[in-house]
């Protein structure tokens, strides 16, 4: 697009300009107004120092007319009181005194004087350099000690003073360096200051106009680079880094116009000696001392190489040191916030950079504004992700002390699960909306024990971090920027800052955030599938339940805005826990056991109702058994048994009773079983009534299977959830409706409707083991 633009020079007139697009007409007023304002700085430098000169000779002719005068008046008065012959004899006796002084007197005189001014300018240079002086008053003082210097020593009878009197100039012109460079270090130098700084380089060290430039562009970036190279450097450091690099490429657009050639001009067009910041000083004696230098030192005008660059050449020395020195400060200011750990004060130095540049945009040439904007951008985008992630991955130091505890769950001592019905409740504190009481019951409801809470703390610390993150990225969004971003504008720049800074921005960090929480709970779930291992291989219950609880509490609280939608958090590490849990609390309840009665009656059997007469309430063992599973259950905490858990327990309790079921079916078919057939004999006293007692013992297996149907069809009822189908108990059943032969089925189909219905009628009893049931 900048290849497109045409030159402002060779516009006729304003009609020509609007021939092309308004972006071209605007890079076209642009580039005018720099030429103007380039333009009034180079002219207000010619008028300022041509004035300056106008007056200063304006003031001489004043002063010479009136010495002209003096002389006049005086030379009047001398032609009428003189004495011709007295004057003659006055002019004879001069005469004869100077003939008398031989050149050996004049000599010393000449060394004498030239020593004498030479240690003079020797402390005025370190007068000067302790009260901060100008360093171009030094230069020029170190210029003619350096000749005096030279003078002196190529004479035969030089003294051992002048050696003394060379290491203290050495020392000065070092003094003198270091000034001009902390001159030109400072960013609170201006303009006039850093020209005269490097004038008196360029005087002190014979160095070209360029190479004075050189020397500032170095003497910057050295700058920009120890700002940087602090251990742990600021903020206000990296702000700094980025002022002294603005102002160093807005001071070397003027040092690069005439100003700065101007002052180097006007040092080459007179004789040191003949300079009046040299002249006025009164220290040097110099109209005493003076008359006894020599003439090639009086009329030494010093010379420098000027090399005036045409306005491409100044640009691509400006962009060439815009360049290395924007990637040195890059690349350190990364090192220098690569230890910074607070999010927060790291978006508010982002905005105070940022603010930095942006208002001094269309004021500074650079290489390209684009790749300095970009570039900061990059600097503060990089370490804010590399926090981000940091943060997130916090979360496995909450898989650690997971691991930690399950690994010495032996050796330690725990809580045990509180009731929720323990009277210890009614004595706490009620104030404040009973929020102590409030809190303890939902610790107990959820289980949240002493080992619980201390490990979900940490996972809750964890939850409040990134939602501080969460908010201070959504912040970048109502930042406002200065109202220099509607003023900046760049020949290859035609996009909105604003919303590169603001939503552009705010999306990568939003993305970094995305996908380092999406990580950390990979590794989270992989810390909890190590851990759970050693859990299966030891059986050990109350790890298993402290580890299940923890998943279900994290689940509970899981961050859905940076997972996926589908995310299960622990899928695999859950069934085998909840295995281990089941068969435990299976093994730890006292079994139910069906077995016939000894005496040949049947519990609960003058219960039964109907005709024929059928059960309408289970066996007392069975139901006792259901109880003894809620006891244990229980003093594991109702927290723990969730739909999920009491689904897997429902599982192995169907598979456990189907068995009995099956074993205690497979028992009454045994033949040769005549031990109630032998009861039912001891209890007949009559002798002709030899078949009534295996009547009796058929019509009480009959009633035993019919109780045992009823009961399978009551635990079926129990231990199915929703959609369950073919369950174990459920193919019990049916074995046991087979055995009844061929009876009618309206008899089972009641007892399976008793059985349902007086499950529904005590489920409440049983009610950790009744979630979610299907009846």
């Amino acid at each position: 697009m900048a290849a497109d633009s045409p030159d402002p020079q060779s516009l006729k007139s304003w009609q020509d300009a609007f021939q092309y697009p308004i972006p071209t007409v605007r890079r076209v007023e642009q580039e005018l107004r720099r030429d103007i304002e380039s333009n009034k700085e180079k002219l207000r430098a010619l008028v300022g120092t041509r004035y300056r000169e106008l007056v200063g000779t304006a003031e001489t002719i004043v002063a010479m007319h009136r010495d002209m005068e003096n002389v006049d008046m005086t030379l009047s008065d001398i032609g009428r009181r003189c004495n011709p012959r007295l004057m003659g004899k006055k002019y004879m006796h001069f005469n004869q005194i100077n003939g008398e002084t031989t050149d050996q007197d004049t000599t010393k005189r000449a060394l004498a004087a030239q020593l004498a001014l030479l240690h003079r300018c020797l402390v005025l240079i370190s007068r000067t350099l302790r009260k901060r002086g100008s360093p171009l008053l030094m230069a020029k003082l170190l210029v003619i000690s350096r000749l005096l210097h030279k003078t002196l020593s190529e004479q035969k009878t030089a003294p051992p003073f002048l050696e003394t009197l060379r290491n203290r100039l050495a020392s000065l012109r070092r003094g003198l360096r270091n000034r001009i460079e902390k001159r030109l270090a400072s960013a609170k130098s201006t303009i006039d200051e850093v020209i005269e700084a490097l004038a008196a380089y360029c005087l002190a060290t014979s160095s070209s106009s360029d190479d004075a430039v050189a020397y500032y562009h170095k003497t910057r970036l050295d700058v920009v680079e120890n700002q940087l190279e602090l251990s742990k450097a600021s903020g206000e450091k990296i702000l700094t880094a980025l002022r002294l690099y603005v102002q160093t490429l807005q001071v070397s657009k003027v040092l690069l116009s005439r100003r700065f050639t101007d002052v180097l001009n006007k040092l080459k067009s007179r004789p040191l000696f003949a300079d009046p910041d040299i002249r006025n000083i009164d220290d040097l004696a110099f109209d005493v001392l003076g008359r006894w230098v020599a003439t090639d030192l009086i009329n030494f005008t010093p010379w420098i190489k000027l090399n005036e660059q045409s306005r491409q050449d100044a640009d691509k020395t400006i962009k060439k040191w815009s360049k290395n020195a924007f990637d040195e400060f890059v690349g350190r200011s990364q090192c220098a916030l690569s230890e910074w750990v607070d999010f927060p004060q790291l978006l508010q130095l982002r905005k105070e950079t940022l603010e930095l540049w942006l208002s001094a945009w269309s004021s500074t040439p650079t290489h390209s504004a684009l790749q300095v904007l970009e570039g900061i951008r990059t600097i503060f985008n990089t370490r804010l992700t590399t926090i981000l992630s940091d943060k997130a991955n916090a979360l496995g130091a909450f898989g650690e002390a997971v691991a930690s505890e399950i690994s010495n769950w032996d050796s330690t001592e725990h809580s045990c699960t509180q009731s929720l019905w323990d009277p210890e409740l009614g004595t706490l504190d009620y104030s404040n909306g009973a929020s102590a009481f409030k809190r303890a019951i939902t610790d107990r409801l959820l289980g949240r024990d002493e080992d619980v809470s201390a490990a979900v703390n940490e996972y809750q610390n964890w939850l409040s971090s990134i939602e501080n993150l969460k908010e201070a990225i959504n912040a970048l969004k109502e930042v406002r920027w200065p109202d220099v971003l509607d003023e900046a504008a760049d020949e290859d720049l035609d996009i909105d800052v604003a919303a590169i800074l603001n939503e552009d921005d705010t999306q990568v960090l939003w993305d970094a955030l995305r996908a380092a929480v999406g990580q950390a709970f990979d590794n989270l779930q992989a810390s909890f599938s190590d851990t759970s291992k050693p859990i299966g291989d030891s059986n050990c219950v109350e790890a298993a339940a402290f580890l299940l609880k923890l998943i279900r509490l994290v689940r509970r609280d899981l961050p859905h805005e940076f997972l996926s939608s589908d995310i299960q958090f622990a899928k695999d590490i859950i069934p085998g826990l909840q295995k281990i849990l089941a068969m435990e609390l299976i093994a730890h309840t006292q079994p139910l056991t069906f077995q016939k009665s000894e005496s040949g009656l049947l519990p609960g059997r003058t219960l039964w109702e109907g005709d024929p007469e059928l059960p309408s309430q289970p066996s007392p063992a069975t139901f006792k058994y259901l109880r003894r599973l809620v006891e244990s259950m229980d003093r594991h905490g109702p927290g723990l048994w969730d739909t999920s858990t009491i689904y897997v327990l429902h599982e192995y309790l169907q598979k456990e009773l189907a068995e009995r079921v099956a074993a205690f079916l497979g028992e009454l078919k045994i033949p040769g079983d005549t031990s109630v057939l032998a009861s039912a004999k001891e209890t007949s006293p009559i002798e002709g009534e030899d078949d009534r007692p295996t009547s009796a013992n058929e019509a009480y297996l009959h009633d035993l299977k019919a109780q045992l149907y009823f009961d399978t069809i009551f635990l079926q009822s129990a231990l199915t959830g929703r959609g369950a189908e073919h369950t174990p108990l459920q193919q019990s059943a049916e074995k046991l409706r087979n055995s009844f032969g061929s009876e009618p089925g309206p008899s089972t189909k009641t007892m399976d409707q008793r059985a349902q219905e007086y499950w529904r009628r005590t489920r409440l009893l049983f009610g950790l083991l009744a979630v979610d049931t299907a009846w």
